[in-house]
């Protein structure tokens, strides 16, 4: 069987494995533990098959198996691409807790864009909570439904989830962004392309809220920090697409996000 290369045009049907940051290296790497049950035993993979593997800090490379067993699956590097944060845009949606698990779908839709970070925070309006105890289960699931969106989508960077913050630790982050912008349902002038401006920033923070939308106070504390609220254009879309939608469009104005 012929090898394969990163650009073959049917690379993006292959596979696609994480492997720990910095395993990316040499000739040779193995896919253990959920991965490898993954491959292995759902997937089944068998030796002579090609797959894709990223690290999630920006490696990939196409890997040929060769021997594949218990979990366990050692492989020939074949070709290593390494790509860096500052190739791309770098977005942070910090989004306000949605009710059930209609975060996951926001994870879901803006991992596969290319967001950086994706942020839990609570606002005056938020109806969804964590469970109780759920503060290290529920960011391990939400992670594992990134990385899912991320092979899916033939990704390389997988975002980061941050902690559950409230409102106020992030207008103290506003700063550290070259454009901190709000989706505001109740903005009807500024819009997206002229709050972006030109150059294109390479550090964004987009901030989206509730079901119920961020109250105007909160809209206003933001705006003091240094942010800018922003119109997604007429209609209002639900809290669980609206982070995605602009995200979309924040990707199209500036050339993409991250690879």
């Amino acid at each position: 069987m012929a090898e394969r290369q990163l650009n073959d045009p049917g690379t993006w049907r292959m596979d696609t494995f994480r492997v720990p940051p910095g395993s990316l290296v040499g000739r040779a790497t193995v896919i253990d533990g959920p991965e490898g049950h993954h491959a292995i035993d759902v997937v089944r993979v068998r030796p002579g098959d090609f797959v894709r593997l990223i690290d999630g800090e920006g490696a990939e490379a196409i890997a040929r198996v060769d021997a594949a067993a218990h979990s366990e699956a050692a492989l020939s590097i074949i070709e290593i691409r390494s790509h860096e944060r500052r190739s791309g845009v770098e977005l942070t949606v910090v989004q306000a807790l949605l009710k059930g698990r209609a975060f996951d779908e926001v994870v879901r839709r803006c991992s596969e864009l290319g967001v950086s970070e994706i942020v839990p925070v609570l606002t005056a309006r938020t109806i969804g909570r964590l469970p109780a105890g759920a503060e290290e289960s529920r960011p391990a699931r939400w992670e594992a439904v990134a990385l899912a969106a991320v092979k899916q989508s033939r990704g390389v960077f997988v975002p980061r989830i941050g902690a559950v913050r409230d409102l106020a630790t992030v207008r103290g982050q506003v700063s550290g962004y070259d454009r901190a912008l709000v989706a505001w349902e109740e903005e009807a002038e500024a819009s997206l392309r002229d709050a972006l401006g030109t150059p294109a920033p390479r550090r964004i923070l987009l901030v989206v809220g509730p079901e119920g939308g961020l109250a105007a106070d909160e809209v206003e504390g933001l705006v003091a920090a240094g942010a800018m609220p922003v119109s997604a254009g007429r209609r209002v879309l639900r809290a669980d697409w609206a982070a995605a939608a602009v995200a979309a469009m924040i990707s199209y104005e500036v050339g993409g996000l991250l690879p």
